[in-house]
Parts: structure tokens; sequence; C-alpha cells
């Protein structure tokens, strides 16, 4: 399954996030990619009147399934598959001391799981991935492609490296993550046993091939899934 994902800055406003996008979607296609994963709060912590509408309709006239993060009514911030699908609000707000995050910004209710060709597909946001709990819930829900939209600091980008490697390695998952560009920290392609596949720091385009016979292979020959108990360490 060929996929890709978009390292994107921060856009002003409607019209300059289209104008910017427009050519990446037409190469994803082009590349034979059927989803396109856009960053965390592509327009920041403010609501734009028709980016939704909009998206839908790129999304439809591509032929391309998006998944783009936005602020939406709540104020939540969401991750949501356009032009048909499903939305994730962020479980876990960051609401780091000293710095910006998402105050204001009402959590999530839970886990959700997009199902897509056949495949399961589990969406996050960016701080999610401190939190091991809900990528192995998305793994006991049978996901095995992690999507993740971000606008991870720079100051932290080597702990998102080793965060995003071990949320795929802990539950043999691929993971992608598309980071905003104007926060300094990259974009990211993960293999099911922690590999690093991918990365992109400039604005553009990121196509991965994701090799899921390798996934099914690589479960089956190591279950650590499977060899859980969790009657152990329940608390």
């Amino acid at each position: 399954m060929r996929v890709a994902l978009v390292h994107l800055g921060k856009k002003e406003n409607l019209r300059e996030l289209l104008r910017a996008l427009s050519p990446w979607v037409e190469e994803a296609r082009e590349e034979g990619a059927r989803l396109l994963l856009l960053p965390e709060l592509i327009l920041g912590k403010r609501l734009e009147e028709g980016l939704e509408e909009s998206l839908g309709e790129l999304a439809e006239t591509s032929q391309l399934f998006l998944l783009a993060g936005l602020l939406a009514q709540g104020p939540r911030n969401r991750l949501r598959v356009f032009p048909k699908g499903p939305h994730y609000d962020k479980i876990h707000p960051y609401l780091a001391l000293g710095e910006e995050g998402d105050e204001g910004v009402e959590p999530g209710e839970g886990p959700v799981v997009w199902e897509f060709q056949g495949r399961r597909f589990g969406l996050a946001l960016c701080y999610d991935l401190d939190f091991p709990e809900l990528f192995r819930s998305y793994a006991l829900m049978g996901a095995e492609v992690f999507l993740v939209g971000s606008a991870w600091p720079g100051e932290y980008q080597e702990l998102l490296a080793v965060l995003a490697r071990a949320r795929a390695a802990e539950n043999q998952a691929y993971l992608l993550l598309a980071n905003r560009a104007d926060t300094g920290s990259p974009s990211l392609a993960v293999a099911p046993d922690g590999r690093l596949l991918a990365s992109r720091r400039k604005e553009g385009l990121l196509v991965v091939d994701l090799d899921l016979g390798f996934l099914e292979e690589y479960r089956a020959r190591y279950p650590i899934l499977r060899h859980r108990r969790p009657e152990a360490y329940r608390l």
C-alpha cells in the first residue's frame, strides 16, 4: 500500500493553505498514493470558515483521502478524514508549564480506528505519542498503521524520534507522522520493527510504501501482542 504525508508549515489562511497544498496533492496522486496525511493544526489555533468544505472538495476531486489536523468547534484539536470519514479529537491536550499548547481545548473521548482498504488505522495527534496506552489500545483493536498529525517543538526532536520508533516497535505497526515544518522537527515514517524508513525536514511530500506482508510475517514470527499477560500487571 502506497501512502504519503506532507511536511507543511502552518498557513495564515485558507487560500494560502490550498495554494501550497494543491501541487502536493496532485503529486501524491500521480505517485499512486491513496491517502495523504497532513500535520496538526495546519491553520493554527483558530476556526476558519470553509476549511472543512474546501478540504472535502479537494479530496473528492483528487480521489485521495486527506487527513488534516484542524481546530474544530468545542474547541477540539481534531484530525479528520476527508472527504467522508471519521474524526479523532486529541485525547491528551499539551499543557506544559511556560509553553504554548492546547490551553482552552477540550480533550477527546477515546481512540478512533479508521478502516480503509481492508486495513485498520489508528489516529492520533502529537502529544499523544507520550502515552503508550493509546497506541497499545489501537494495536489490540487490530490497527496495523498509526497516522499521527503533529506540531512537535524542534527542541524536543530527539524525543520525538525515540517515541515514534517505540510506539511502532512495541505494537508492531507502521507509524506515519506528518509534522508542521515551522516547528523545527521532521516528519517521519517508521516500520513495525522500529526502523526509521524515511524523514523529511523541508516542506514537501514524503511517499512511503507499506509492506503489509512484512508486517504480517513479522507479527507471526515475533508475536509480542499474543505474549502479553495483562493479569500479571493489571492495577
